[in-house]
């Protein structure tokens, strides 16, 4: 796996949709993420950890960031506290993860939502129209 920010979209005009980034090791997760929400018409980039996230922050600042919290490089967790730090206003954090104490990690950083995988993609787009309109 690349350390490199690998940022992938569908290649349309985003300038005018949401942004909603996806922050996940798998692979698969990231293409059904991007296939979904694409559909439902946001701007998505996937990224494979939080190193590359943080990258992609610093210069296109997404209205949603979907988080996985056990990556390499860079775990959810750990880019959570950097983003905060970073970024102004925030973008809202939906967790999606299998861990166990996915409530008390969606506290302890902040995210506006958790999502237990496996997920319904239903699940996912009703909690960043929330955030999105929260916003």
């Amino acid at each position: 796996m690349t350390t490199t920010p690998r940022a992938k979209g569908n290649g349309h005009d985003t300038t005018s949709r949401p942004r909603v980034l996806v922050i996940d090791d798998d692979d698969d997760v990231c293409e059904v993420l991007r296939e979904a929400l694409t559909d439902e018409g946001y701007a998505v980039a996937t990224v494979p950890h939080g190193a590359a996230a943080l990258e992609l922050v610093k210069h296109h600042q997404p209205a949603v960031i979907i988080l996985d919290l056990r990556m390499p490089i860079m775990d959810g967790w750990s880019f959570a506290e950097q983003y905060r730090r970073l970024a102004e206003p925030a973008a809202s954090l939906i967790l999606l993860s299998a861990l166990k104490d996915l409530e008390e990690s969606s506290k302890r950083i902040g995210a506006s939502a958790f999502i237990r995988k496996p997920f319904e993609l239903d699940d996912i787009v009703a909690q960043i129209e929330r955030c999105i309109a929260a916003s």
